[in-house]
């Protein structure tokens, strides 16, 4: 690979390149080449309903927890206008609901969640949902038992529960995010809960670090270079070995399908970034001949998924076939399994900045969901697949950092994090401990 391909293989992997790094068509466009496309989901403006969620003076720490979580949940969710503690009318600390005040206030269902300490090692975390149009008798009531050690995670789950119940899909906030932050040879692995509380380091300091991805069993895989070497991929379990593979090279991109049956992976092999696919590392074949194959991903549908080169730039490809237009710079596609269909996100470079646009598994129609507000990148899925998560660079508002949106639009994107950062990934926590009570 010659020296300059390579600084722009970088530069793409690194999230620095934009459509001027590649060859363009003869005329170029001066205005926005995504006018065009349709309005931004972000700006639709679309009324959400109202929700509270019933105050405490508990100053049990069990309880504060469970409802900081659950309201915060509630609101990053995008599926609700979840009114402030200072709306609620008087009598609200009351164990009797008074419906004609509450819908007076424009609230259509409300929430109570109470947790407490039942002994030294468990908690009692419970949620209730009453919906005001059918009266004050709850439409929804759950206990849970769960390890005192856990009651942070656990509330997203309650959280997630509460959501099915108001929505009729469970939400996907019983879930952590994964992606790389840092600069040139000081590039870790982070974790961090789903709303951006308590972000960690997993990879040693001494790896430059690219790359992550969850496989069976909630293993955390990643690639990695030490002292200026290869990037070879390692795991979270034993970081100090890397992973055996059948092809020789540095690599440049991981993914497992959702059933963990197949891994992909860019790797470098001569002067080409090729991806290649297997049932594990060490059975890889070469799955495209198409070059510069990064930030690999496989739909729901277990469809291989990658960005590499196209004509005029860099374009997005499923099984093979391009789902993004030639002449823009196209990347990180990521693939939510949404209530109304399976759905395509990814980043495309547009003038100076890059945003984020949605399609089909395989296409279709292209849809902004950003714009005029900085540079948008490495999107990815929640599990519920109603939400994306990516890394913006806008000043305006909450400013930089991660944010969290409604991929059908309606709410504005909700900064949960002031990290920065690439190759996002957001994966369910492992099975929960919590133990459902009658």
């Amino acid at each position: 690979m010659t020296k300059s391909k390579l600084l722009l293989v970088l530069a793409m992997l690194l999230g620095t390149a934009s459509p001027s790094a590649l060859a363009q068509p003869a005329a170029e466009k001066e205005k926005d080449p995504l006018a065009n496309f349709v309005v931004p989901a972000e700006s639709a403006g679309q009324p959400l309903p109202k929700i509270a969620v019933l105050p405490s003076l508990s100053p049990d720490m069990e309880d504060v927890t469970l409802r900081s979580v659950v309201r915060r949940d509630l609101e990053l969710s995008g599926e609700f206008e979840v009114i402030p503690d200072s709306a609620a009318p008087d009598g609200a600390y009351s164990d009797t609901i008074d419906v004609k005040a509450w819908q007076a206030k424009g609230v259509e269902a409300l929430v109570r969640v109470t947790g407490r300490k039942l002994d030294k090692d468990k908690a009692e975390l419970k949620a209730v949902a009453y919906l005001l149009n059918v009266g004050a008798d709850p439409a929804f009531e759950k206990r849970f038992e769960v390890p005192l050690d856990r009651v942070r995670p656990e509330s997203h789950y309650v959280a997630d529960q509460v959501i099915g119940a108001l929505t009729g899909t469970q939400g996907g906030f019983f879930s952590h995010l994964t992606f790389v932050s840092g600069s040139g040879t000081l590039r870790r692995v982070y974790r961090i809960d789903s709303d951006g509380f308590d972000a960690k380091p997993i990879s040693p300091p001494d790896h430059t670090a690219i790359a992550p991805a969850y496989g069976a069993g909630g293993e955390l895989f990643w690639a990695g270079s030490k002292d200026k070497g290869e990037y070879k991929v390692f795991k979270a379990s034993d970081a100090d070995k890397p992973v055996k593979l059948n092809v020789r090279g540095s690599v440049y991109g991981i993914a497992f399908s959702k059933d963990y049956s197949q891994v992909a992976a860019s790797i470098g092999v001569g002067s080409e970034i090729k991806v290649f696919t297997g049932p594990a590392f060490d059975q890889l074949k070469e799955a495209s001949p198409i070059g510069t194959a990064l930030r690999p991903n496989f739909t729901p549908t277990g469809k291989l998924a990658f960005a590499g080169a196209g004509k005029f730039g860099q374009r997005v490809y499923v099984d093979g076939k391009p789902i993004s237009p030639d002449g823009l710079f196209a990347s990180s596609p990521t693939f939510c399994r949404h209530p109304d269909g399976i759905r395509a996100v990814f980043a495309v470079g547009a003038g100076k900045a890059t945003d984020l646009v949605v399609t089909g598994e395989t296409g279709g129609q292209l849809v902004r969901l950003t714009q005029g507000a900085g540079s948008n990148s490495y999107p990815s899925c929640s599990p519920d697949g109603r939400m994306i998560a990516f890394f913006s660079t806008r000043t305006t508002g909450e400013g930089p950092g991660l944010y969290v949106m409604r991929l059908g639009g309606g709410a504005k994107p909700k900064r949960i994090s002031t990290l920065m950062g690439d190759s996002l990934r957001w994966d369910r926590l492992p099975p929960t401990k919590s133990v459902e009570k009658r």
